[in-house]
């Protein structure tokens, strides 16, 4: 696996590391423990790493290291995504195991992936493809944006819409100006290539990278959790049923449950109640530990 990794310290809570083409921004929260895998988590497309303050101070309070990456293009990446030709194999093949070598560094206990939405997808690629080797996976409202995970006729003809919008936008202005469309943020053409190419045909296939990442996937053996979120507006548990078919029997799964006073979304929740999702992928890292060592 290629090493792509220059650290540069930037202060006692955070560092940042030149992977190909991009310098990346790490944030540090909590105390690493020395026999407990620390958590490196990838945020979602165009979610600036700020927005998930109080999931890392939340998840600190538990004891557990969070090194949160900045991606490319957000606040505090140089990255300027309307040049940039990024894919999703520049993510996968580069940032990603960057990242995971960074914080193993840090990180005598180890390393767990938590990803949400697409940073979840990212995770998982990485892992099935072997480009990262760690000690489990978490994709947190992850899932297909593929047309057949919609469920009505409607829904369909929308998201077939939405994705001519993003080729026709990409191919007209040579990049996403989510930021002014209201979804994404402003992103790489590449990237917003790769994305409506998994929502058409309901598979990835990375732009300048050979590896068959579905065969990959079927093949997973890190393991995994995908965490569906009740009353998620972008994916619904069909999106999520769709991604997990792709993936051994032996991936879990878990839904966390709405309140009438929370209400979580796919973004709220990192802010609104962030311990209704540390709380099962704990639960979930306990029994998996607890079979490790019974074993």
């Amino acid at each position: 696996m290629r090493d792509d990794r220059a650290v540069v310290e930037l202060s006692e809570t955070g560092f940042r590391i030149e992977s190909v083409g991009a310098s990346l921004t790490v944030a540090a929260s909590g105390v690493v423990d020395p026999v407990r895998p620390s958590v490196l988590f990838l945020p979602a497309l165009g979610v600036p790493l700020g927005y998930y303050g109080p999931l890392f101070e939340a998840w600190a309070g538990r004891g557990r290291a969070v090194f949160g990456a900045e991606t490319r293009g957000m606040p505090l990446s140089p990255v300027h995504n309307r040049a940039s030709a990024t894919g999703y194999a520049a993510l996968v093949g580069h940032d990603v195991p960057a990242l995971v070598g960074a914080v193993g560094e840090r990180s005598p206990g180890g390393v767990m992936v938590v990803g949400h939405s697409l940073g979840g997808q990212v995770a998982l690629l990485a892992a099935a493809a072997g480009r990262i080797d760690v000690d489990a996976v978490v994709a947190v409202a992850s899932g297909t944006s593929a047309v057949e995970s919609v469920p009505t006729l409607p829904g369909r003809l929308r998201r077939r819409f939405e994705i001519a919008v993003v080729r026709s936008t990409i191919s007209t202005l040579g990049y996403w100006p989510g930021h002014r469309l209201g979804f994404g943020g402003r992103q790489s053409r590449d990237l917003m290539a790769d994305w409506a190419y998994e929502a058409r045909r309901g598979g990835y296939r990375l732009a300048g990278d050979a590896t068959d990442y579905e065969a990959a996937l079927g093949r997973l053996e890190v393991p995994t959790l995908l965490v569906g979120i009740e009353g998620d507006e972008l994916i619904t548990p069909r999106a999520l049923r769709h991604l997990a078919d792709r993936l051994p029997p032996s991936v879990d799964t878990v839904e966390v449950p709405e309140s009438p006073d929370r209400q979580h979304g796919h973004f709220a929740w990192a802010r609104r109640d962030p311990e209704a999702v540390i709380t099962p992928i704990e639960e979930w890292l306990a029994r998996h530990e607890s079979r490790n060592s019974e074993g």
